[in-house]
């Protein structure tokens, strides 16, 4: 999650003499490999092109939203997620482009596992750091494990590819986030203890968030938002 702060809050982190290691080796891995190729990749990629793999991925993830909404018991936004893939699929071009949002005025609505879970009352657990992939908890953990292993792709492709496949869309997602990574890990006194406290504090405003009853939004709301995203 994309926050801009943290209060240096007592978190319990039972693993933490386990994790501090993993993390040493991300920054390592981050700084020396993953950042410079990302910021290279960001550097050449035509915005259009990366707006349309975006697209492409976000698209390929529609069936996961759709089951999970239908987990939570929410068949109109399940719905939703089938129907914008098959459109995008479709019209869409193999979901490079949006007619779904454009056209029918169907917008994403991503959810994971970890959200059904959230929404089943499941407790995050403890606070970990995944090799590789960063911070995160052991609900969340448990939601990226399954939801890789049963990707829609997983069904249409064979091994190496959809390695290759999953990789790139990770790889995607994390590259326009390598320079505020390091940007927050030189000003932190404790890279460990921030990034922990940062992760761990946006778990619990989801959990406070999804706790309060919706209300309606005014127009630019959503516009708002994609700003402050940005």
């Amino acid at each position: 999650p994309t926050v801009v702060g943290y209060a240096p809050t007592q978190i319990d982190d039972p693993l933490e003499s386990i994790n501090r290691p993993i993390f040493a080796f991300n920054h390592g891995l981050y700084t020396w490999v993953l950042n410079p190729i990302a910021k290279g990749y960001t550097a050449i990629m035509p915005d259009p092109a990366e707006v349309a793999v975006s697209q492409f991925f976000s698209n390929l993830r529609e069936p996961l939203n759709a089951l999970n909404h239908l987990l939570q018991a929410n068949g109109t936004k399940s719905g939703s997620s089938l129907g914008r893939f098959l459109i995008n699929s479709t019209l869409g071009v193999l979901g490079l482009f949006d007619p779904a949002s454009a056209w029918f005025d169907m917008k994403p609505n991503r959810a994971t596992l970890n959200d059904t879970l959230r929404s089943w009352d499941v407790s995050s657990g403890a606070y970990i750091v995944i090799p590789i992939l960063g911070q995160s908890d052991v609900r969340n953990g448990l939601s990226t494990f399954t939801e890789t292993t049963f990707a829609p792709v997983t069904f249409v492709t064979d091994q190496p590819q959809t390695l290759y496949i999953q990789s790139y869309d990770g790889f995607h997602e994390f590259a326009p986030r390598a320079k505020s990574y390091e940007t927050l890990y030189k000003e932190s006194d404790d890279p460990y203890v921030f990034f922990r406290n940062m992760y761990m504090q946006s778990v619990l405003r989801n959990k406070e968030y999804q706790a309060q009853p919706q209300q309606p939004a005014p127009n630019d709301t959503d516009e708002q938002q994609s700003n402050l995203n940005d």
